[in-house]
Order: structure tokens, then sequence, then C-alpha cells
């Protein structure tokens, strides 16, 4: 047993000492890593100017400006900012820093009760975007928060004509009773939670990532695995395992194989790290390793039914192309034709993405 693991060891350090796979082992998790960033980077909000016209302080069409100004930055796809007046807002629009712009018309408040809605707010657009019609609901949903608030005082004002508790004034209590059930979620909650099979919530998943990385981790030990195979047979081609006795060689052969593979699962356990698609770090190293050991039989099965090196380098291209479109990697074909998900069955990267389907 130490033969064999002596073997396995210098497969290892046989194959860090090429070049060129070395490049691949560390272009996966640099890949994953780069693309994780530059997705990052892209993640830019849509720019909309606004602002109000000149008007009374603290009125409700500065609160709206203000407030929309205020809003988190990660608060949604919008990014609002002030404008001093309606001429800065049509610049900033015909220059594109903003994809749109609302003008908040004065006395606001007043055209409200009196039901004069007409041109309350003006919004500006290029004919290009759509960003208009798609913040109008942020926009409406911040002036109906602040201006229900002040029809809900005037309602409890004058239902109760007298003070209420030490001298406070109706209207103020209402307030700060709308602001509490606001945002404590006891007027209206809705809860959206995504639950995995192992009962990890939306907060415990990890961020998720165009660039199907898993998928390509798998795929990438397969084809690591076939390579070893076909390696395989070059060296006993070559006499590379005459050398050791009858009774190891079969080992020895077995563990040259799974040192491309155990490299090829480091760099992929990288890979799924730099990518951010990590859930639990004990499951995904089991699941890797369990993948891995999959791998290694199936090329060590397909090496005892070709025997030739050329054989199985000819069927790579077919396990790579068969296990991009009929398993779950960039689309699971299975779902839009049926007849298809049983081909993926034929692949092993198919049952890899079983563990986290």
């Amino acid at each position: 047993m130490i033969r064999v693991w002596m073997w396995f060891f210098l497969s290892c350090k046989r194959h860090m000492y090429r070049l060129s796979f070395l490049g691949i082992l560390l272009l996966l998790p640099a890949g994953t890593f780069l693309i994780r960033e530059s997705r990052k980077e892209g993640e830019a909000s849509i720019r909309i100017a606004v602002c109000a016209e000149q008007g009374k302080e603290g009125s409700l069409e500065q609160q709206l400006a203000k407030a929309l100004a205020e809003r988190p930055a990660g608060d949604g796809l919008f990014q609002f900012y002030l404008c001093q007046d309606e001429q800065q807002v049509k610049d900033e629009v015909a220059s594109r820093r903003a994809e749109c712009g609302y003008v908040i018309s004065q006395d606001l408040r007043e055209k409200l009760d009196g039901r004069d809605f007409k041109r309350s707010i003006r919004v500006y657009s290029a004919p290009s975007t759509i960003a208009a019609q798609l913040s109008s609901e942020t926009v409406f949903a911040a002036m109906i928060e602040r201006y229900d608030l002040e029809l809900f005082g005037r309602y409890v004002e004058g239902k109760l004509k007298e003070t209420v508790e030490s001298g406070e004034d109706a209207a103020d209590l209402a307030g700060r009773f709308y602001d509490k059930w606001k945002e404590n979620g006891s007027t209206f909650h809705f809860q959206y939670e995504y639950v995995d099979w192992q009962g990890q919530t939306a907060d415990d998943m990890p961020e998720a990532m165009v660039f199907p990385v898993r998928g390509i981790v798998a795929v990438y030990l397969f084809v690591i695995g076939l390579y070893g195979a076909a390696l395989s047979l070059a060296d006993e081609k070559k006499g590379l395992f005459l050398a050791i006795p009858y009774g190891s060689r079969s080992l020895c052969r077995l563990a040259a194989m799974a040192a491309p593979v155990f490299l090829a699962a480091v760099s992929g356990m990288a890979a799924l790290w730099t990518g951010g698609v990590v859930w639990r770090m004990d499951y995904e190293m089991a699941a890797l390793a369990g993948y891995a050991v999959l791998v290694v039989a199936f090329s060590w099965i397909l090496r005892l039914l070709c025997r030739r090196e050329a054989l199985i380098c000819c069927l790579i291209p077919f396990f790579l192309v068969g296990s991009l479109v009929f398993c779950p990697i960039f689309l699971d074909i299975g779902k839009y034709i049926p007849e298809f998900e049983a081909l993926g069955n034929l692949f092993l990267p198919g049952y890899y993405m079983k563990f986290f389907g």
C-alpha cells in the first residue's frame, strides 16, 4: 500500500511539473473569480433625476423629492438624485446621465386634495428607454406613503377634537402609530423564503451567479478523468508500469489515474469558493470527493473496455458535448424535452448536479 501511495504522490508531482496542466488547474478558479468580480462591477443602478418646484418649506413635493434621493443604495434598481430645477432635469436626461427625470409640481398637496392630478408629477424620458415606466411605481409609492400619513392624521384629528395623552395632538399621535404600523409589518406582511433540501433559508444561500460554476466544475473533472485514462494507457504502452510488482500494478495504475482527478478536484473546490457558490463546506467537499471517486471508477472501466489511448481520446469530445447538452449545466433541456432527460443519465456530471437539485 505504501508503494501505491508513493505512486499517487509521484503522479501528482509529475502533473504539477507540466506547465500546461498547471495552467489549466489555475485557470478555472481564477476565471470564476474574475467573472464574479466583473459581475459585481456591472451591477450599476439606473440613475434618475428628480426635482421639486420651489414651494413652501416642508411641502409635500419637497418631502417626496428628498425621500426619493435618500433611498438606500441597495433598495431596488433605481438611484434618484436631486436637481436644482426643471431645466437641469431636462439636461440630465438629454445627456443620458439620467435614464429619465421627474419634476414634482408646486403645491402638490393642494392638487391632491382638490383631485387635480393632471401634471402633478411630470416625467422626462429618452425614447429608447423604459426606465420611466419601471420607476413610476416607486415614485408614486413614495408619494402615497407620505400623503396617506396626512390623510390619516386629518381623519383622526377630525374624529378626536380634544387632546390625547397629556396634551399631545391627535394628529401627531396618529402619525407615530402610522410610522410604527408601517415599519413593523403588522398591517401587511409578506415573507418569501427559498428553502433548499437542507432547510437553509435565502440568507444562508450563496449568492446567485449567472455563470454555471458548479456545472463547469463537474464537466471539468469528468474530462480530466478521461484524460487520465488515456494517459494511463499511453504510460502502459511505454512500459512505465513494468518495474512494479504484478500484485501492485493495477492499484498503481489506478493511483496514477486518480492523481489528475484529485488535482482537478482541488482546483474545482477553489473555483466553487472563488465563484461564491459554496453552500456548506463539509457537504461541498464530501460531494466533490464522491464525484471524483465516481469519475475515476468510470474512467477505469472505460480504460478496461477500450484498451487504446486513441479511442479514449476520440470519446472525450463525445462525452464533453453530451455533458454540456444533456446535463443541466447551462440549460436543463429535460424540462422542455422530456425524452432527453434520460440521456442525461448517461453522463456523470448529471449525477453530481443532482446532489444540488
